[in-house]
């Protein structure tokens, strides 16, 4: 009997050099919110440093664009309201029920107003920024160019 309980005794130590079982680890896979979309993370801050300071346009110098923190002001010759900052938002749609921007693809960078619910395409380089859209009046794309101005 004694050699019967040292027997079940011993089958149930683990072995010295045996490691114990190991319960299986549950995987966790976190992805972002971009990746579930399939589309391109925007670099929000990256883009938003870039556009800091003062633009002006192209073919038409009355109109600047100037970017202050994530606020924006649009000035341009002859509207009646005061030009004013309001604050934007770089995203990757258009939130607003808009029918200014057609034809997005992944890594398109959407300048949004939520102030006015305006949304426009934009792209910046070290020099250039332009901001583009579908023009419902004229039944064409636009392409509003603009030079940032030395400080």
């Amino acid at each position: 009997m004694i050699f019967l309980l040292l027997i079940i005794s011993c089958k149930e130590r683990p072995k010295e050099n045996e490691r114990p079982s190991a319960k299986p680890q549950e995987t966790v896979k976190i992805e972002s919110p971009a990746a579930e979309t399939g589309k391109t993370a925007i670099d929000s801050a990256g883009i938003t440093e870039r556009l800091q300071g003062k633009w002006k346009e192209i073919e038409y110098p009355y109109r600047t664009a100037q970017f202050e923190g994530s606020t924006v002001k649009f000035v341009e010759e002859g509207t009646e309201a005061r030009p004013a900052f309001q604050k934007f938002e770089l995203l990757d749609d258009c939130p607003f029920d808009t029918n200014n921007i057609r034809d997005l693809t992944s890594g398109d960078v959407i300048l949004a107003l939520p102030e006015t619910k305006r949304c426009e395409k934009l792209t910046v380089s070290k020099d250039t920024l332009t901001l583009t859209g579908f023009s419902t009046n004229t039944n064409a794309d636009y392409n509003i160019v603009y030079l940032k101005e030395k400080p």
